[in-house]
């Protein structure tokens, strides 16, 4: 599983070189600085800016919401494109019209000063813009907007209002995110595997999370991408950052749910509890949209680390590949937080979730493999039950023991428990002896009437009184020699019938 992590660095150091999705490069380059006004509904041209109430204010500043206003742009020009079209592409939350050297060139529903009178437009719009209106040097450009509509207040509702080649917004997005779908088959996939899984049985828990975090990532992208899809009224965008905020925190607390309950399953109600809070602090903290989605996967994720590095002191098997893979994907989420169109974000999720998918796969092979070896001792047990009326064979062990060599007959023996590369024999007297052997040895070389019955204990079936069955599913084996034994649970079922 280590290769993962390089995979992921990789990743990583993608994400930070990478530029924003939502950056955008404007053809034709206008001032940092842009003119606001006050507008009305009387207004049919774009009055001269000088208003009392108008004031110079950073373009990615410009804020329509609940309000009706002018915005004054100077376009320069070195010179006028030549042999195609151009178009005046405008990205807000807000109704648009727009005004380039005084000529009207679009329309995007209806500014006005009420909610009442407004007629929401398009959150993403292009107005085609001739090229006879154009000229070398600067060019003023009047945008009228308004918000009314909708539901959030954002930090920034205009993202974009830039002069190029005329071409849909909807195409523009969706041609630079679609490697983004790349990812989005996996996600699917996974979640049908996974639930898949879990309808068979196979660690039903631990499948279903890994199932609802293939469907949130996938649900994730679909609404992120979903502007480059769509063409939607701006009220709608609201809806869309909603979603997208719900379905980050819903794959970073699964994410952490999904860790907890493999490293720390005796107290995971409370840690869960922990980490829902951790991930619903996120969710109301921050002011921005962006900042939300961003820390509702970095919150629970962090967490998620915090434990696996916990289950690294208690040494638990593939805890440190875990704290490592979750390190990355914490950095890459702060590093890249709000850029959740960026492709490379996209791959960084399913990357991890190839190695949750792997981990995964491994604990079923593991399981199944434990699986076969049980149901294997059940069929000798079962061979052995048979034929334990008959059975009288003896068999002697030599075992050096301080010194000396002791000859035990295994009619002496009550039980044997694994000791590493040793045994321990416990005899029907209670002497203990320690013996330089494997329990899978010592299974072909005793006779058959010595039963495995639990992956650390070989019993002497001659010997068994009696066997308590716990709500677990496991058992309890008792001896005539008052020894008691676990038994494993898919060996119960054969020795509780032959008892019978």
């Amino acid at each position: 599983m280590r290769f993962f992590v390089p995979i992921l660095f990789a990743l990583c150091c993608a994400a930070w070189s990478a530029p924003p999705a939502s950056a955008q490069s404007d053809a034709a380059v206008h001032r940092q600085f842009v003119t606001v006004c006050p507008a009305s509904q009387a207004d049919s041209v774009p009055p001269a800016p000088d208003h009392p109430d108008c004031q110079q204010v950073p373009r990615w500043t410009i804020d329509p919401q609940g309000r009706h206003l002018w915005a004054y742009f100077t376009l320069t020009l070195d010179e006028v494109p030549a042999n195609r079209p151009l178009g005046l592409s405008v990205s807000a939350k807000a109704s648009s019209h727009a005004y380039l050297n005084g000529v009207k060139i679009g329309e995007n529903g209806q500014p006005a000063d009420d909610r009442r009178a407004e007629k929401p437009g398009k959150m993403d719009v292009i107005f085609p813009v001739p090229a006879d209106l154009l000229h070398p040097g600067d060019n003023a450009l009047a945008v009228r907007m308004s918000s009314h509509s909708g539901w959030l207040t954002l930090s920034s509702p205009v993202h974009r209002v830039a002069l190029d080649g005329y071409q849909s917004p909807q195409y523009r997005m969706l041609n630079r995110y679609w490697p983004s779908f790349l990812t989005f088959g996996a996600f699917i996939l996974g979640a049908l595997y996974f639930l898949r899984t879990a309808s068979l049985g196979r660690q039903c828990v631990p499948s279903l999370l890994l199932a609802l975090m293939s469907t949130a990532a996938a649900l994730q992208l679909l609404v992120e991408v979903s502007r480059g899809l769509l063409d939607y009224n701006y009220p709608i965008h609201d809806l869309r950052l909603i979603a997208i905020a719900g379905l980050s925190a819903t794959f970073g607390l699964t994410l952490a749910t999904f860790v907890i309950w493999r490293f720390r399953p005796a107290i995971k109600w409370w840690l869960v509890g922990g980490a829902a809070a951790c991930t619903v602090a996120a969710l109301v903290l921050p002011s921005g949209f962006d900042a939300k989605s961003g820390l509702a996967l970095l919150a629970p994720t962090l967490f998620a680390t915090g434990v696996a590095l916990s289950a690294v002191r208690t040494r638990l098997v593939n805890a440190l590949v875990f704290a490592g893979c979750l390190l990355l994907f914490a950095s890459i989420n702060l590093f890249a937080a709000g850029q959740f169109l960026d492709r490379y974000f996209y791959f960084a999720i399913a990357a991890l979730m190839l190695f949750l998918f792997i981990q995964q796969a491994d604990g079923f092979a593991r399981e199944e493999s434990l699986r076969q070896q049980e149901q294997s001792r059940a069929d000798r047990l079962q061979y052995v039950i048979d034929r334990i009326e008959t059975s009288d064979a003896v068999t002697f062990l030599s075992v050096r023991d301080m010194g000396r060599t002791h000859r035990i007959s295994s009619q002496d023996i009550a039980y044997i428990k694994g000791a590493g590369d040793f045994v321990e024999l416990v005899l029907t007297s209670g002497e203990t002896h320690l013996h330089s052997a494997t329990l899978n040895d010592l299974e072909d070389e005793l006779p058959a009437y010595f039963l495995r019955v639990h992956r650390s204990y070989i019993a002497n079936s001659k010997l068994i009184e009696s066997l308590q069955r716990n709500a677990s599913g496991t058992g309890e084996l008792r001896l005539h020699s008052n020894h008691a034994l676990p038994v494993s649970r898919r060996i119960m079922p054969k020795i509780k019938a032959a008892l019978q």
